[in-house]
């Protein structure tokens, strides 16, 4: 299994509408992904472990089967996910794919 991971920074003048991601982007990833996805996970950022700032106003993580798939997802709709981002932040996500070694 793979995680992508999509990270906004917490940065000066950041704005992340999170009922926006939440209840039309979510949705549109989840459909554009398919039977690809396994779960979504969305994070708010509180704080970071020391108490200060969080360094990530949000953190997905998009539960995947293959890579493969998911890169072609991505290639084929790119562009309507990238036009989406506006929508919920001023913020560019910064994103990775991370193999999952482990869960309990």
């Amino acid at each position: 299994m793979y995680c992508f991971v999509v990270a906004y920074p917490n940065v000066p003048g950041a704005k992340f509408d999170f009922t926006y991601y939440c209840e039309e982007h979510i949705p549109l990833l989840t459909r554009l992904i398919g039977e690809n996805l396994v779960k979504v996970e969305v994070r708010k950022g509180l704080a970071a472990a020391d108490g200060a700032v969080a360094p990530f106003i949000c953190m997905a993580n998009i539960w995947v089967l293959s890579v493969e798939e998911l890169r072609s997802t991505l290639d084929l709709n790119g562009d309507e996910i990238s036009a989406d981002i506006p929508n919920y932040t001023n913020l560019a996500p910064l994103l990775q794919v991370d193999e999952v070694l482990q869960t309990t």
